[in-house]
């Protein structure tokens, strides 16, 4: 009995241990885990702030996007480079990496599509000087956006940019029109400076004989709400646009998620677009402004050739 006494109590005491040890291991196991839960969200953060930094970094340097694009009414090839929405950025000094790139591309035209200065600018050596360099590439065809308009009519020092661009060599298309001939080709260019809310009371008079003209008709405007119903069935061949800036954070298979003018997920934010009688083809900026940066949305300048 003693023996079997002393057995039980030995096996007791090795049952203890074993809980004991048990015991141990799954508090070992719950600390893990606790540090997991601490960890993994830190460095997924470390992550994620890592991305948008080298984001950020990137947008520094713009990218080409090139559009080719055909019609029977071009017998002669055109090539244009778009810009819109600078916000009197400068890649390189004076602009110099941008006006170099341009230059290689050797456009027949450059279109300036609006806010390429910012609202609150007072020194415009920045946009005036890149319409020099850039009048000595290729004629410049500029019509406003909301920050331009801002400036021009909104503030109490107003500025006459118009005026300003005009003898630096610029053609200011202030809800008017021109044309570009090359070769046998003839482009009809409208400069549409008003959005959606404006256009009946600003331009609308302005551009009715322009629907009706013959040739390859191409409008220049700022705003992509115009083609959301308002000039969606418009006679035209080719529309630019930009405001969106990409949607700011651009999703794959998403495309840009947001803009302050729209809302998320706005309808044009940036890319090639069928019309019911053209193109719509809006940039998504070369520049940036305000707080929220872009993400997976490279600057960019376009080249669209027409043939």
């Amino acid at each position: 009995m003693e023996t079997n006494g002393k057995g039980t109590i030995i096996e007791e005491l090795r049952k203890q241990q074993i809980e004991a040890v048990r015991l141990k291991r799954a508090a070992a196991k719950r600390k893990r885990r606790k540090r997991l839960w601490i960890l993994v969200p830190c460095l997924l953060l470390l992550l994620l702030a890592a991305y948008v930094g080298s984001e950020i970094l990137a947008n520094r340097h713009f990218e080409i996007t090139r559009y080719f694009l055909e019609s029977e009414k071009v017998d002669t090839p055109v090539k244009i480079a778009v810009l819109s929405d600078l916000h009197s950025m400068e890649y390189g000094t004076k602009n110099s990496e941008l006006i170099e790139a341009i230059r290689t591309e050797q456009p027949d035209f450059i279109a300036m599509i609006g806010d390429m200065v910012n609202d609150d600018d007072t020194d415009f050596t920045v946009i005036r000087e890149l319409c020099r360099a850039l009048r000595e590439i290729a004629p410049v065809y500029y019509t406003l956006g909301n920050h331009e308009g801002t400036l021009m009519y909104s503030r109490l020092d107003q500025v006459a940019l118009d005026e300003m661009l005009t003898e630096d060599g610029v053609k200011m298309l202030i809800n008017e029109v021109t044309e570009f001939q090359k070769g046998n080709t003839t482009i009809r260019i409208a400069g549409i400076s008003n959005e959606a809310a404006g256009y009946e009371y600003w331009a609308k008079d302005k551009m009715e004989a322009f629907w009706e003209m013959d040739g390859y008709k191409l409008v220049l405007s700022h705003f992509p709400d115009l083609y959301d119903s308002l000039l969606k069935d418009a006679t035209m061949d080719l529309a630019l646009a930009g405001h969106y800036h990409g949607g700011l954070i651009r999703l794959p298979g998403l495309g840009g998620i947001y803009h302050p003018a729209t809302g998320f997920f706005p309808q044009h934010a940036g890319g090639q677009y069928s019309l019911t009688n053209g193109t719509l083809i809006v940039s998504r900026g070369i520049g940036g402004h305000g707080g929220i940066p872009r993400i997976n949305n490279r600057p960019e300048l376009v080249i669209i050739e027409i043939h």
